[in-house]
């Protein structure tokens, strides 16, 4: 089980990284954190070598958002990140709506992963707004993944 990904694994050997072939939970996490949020914030069909690679252009959620693209938008979430992050396994959202966030689709996303400790489940919040860029809660303290 890698830590880091490919490139991050390049990175920390061209910077001499003393840290580099260690294991680290919070490194992982991080890592974690930086692919998906670059996953889900990019637009489908801009990556030629991976048309498939990120969500749907949703810039007018807003103004169509259903509980039918809810479950076409979970769908896609649940798809995308088994396919681009295999660090992850078992992966489901589940659509939360927020009577305080109308404009916002918000989904709990749910995984495992496999740790040297064994395997961890995880949970974190996806949040796209109306202009279709993609949050995680809690991205600062490891982004909001916590324990069942």
């Amino acid at each position: 089980m890698q830590d880091l990904t490919l490139l991050e694994r390049v990175y920390a050997m061209e910077k001499g990284d003393a840290q580099f072939g260690t294991h680290s939970t919070e490194r992982l996490y991080r890592s974690l954190i930086r692919h998906l949020r670059a996953l889900l914030n990019t637009r489908r069909g801009s990556v030629p070598v991976a048309p498939d690679y990120g969500i749907a252009d949703m810039t007018d959620l807003g103004s169509k958002f259903t509980e039918e693209n809810a479950d076409e938008l979970k769908a896609d979430l649940e798809r995308l990140v088994e396919r681009y992050e295999p660090r992850l396994h078992d992966v489901r959202a589940e659509y939360t709506p927020k009577a305080d966030m109308p404009l916002a689709a918000v989904f709990s996303l749910q995984a495992s992963i496999k740790t040297i400790n064994g395997t961890v489940p995880l949970r974190f919040q996806t949040i796209l707004d109306a202009a279709g860029t993609v949050r995680l809660k809690g991205e600062e303290d490891l982004g909001g993944f916590a324990p069942w």
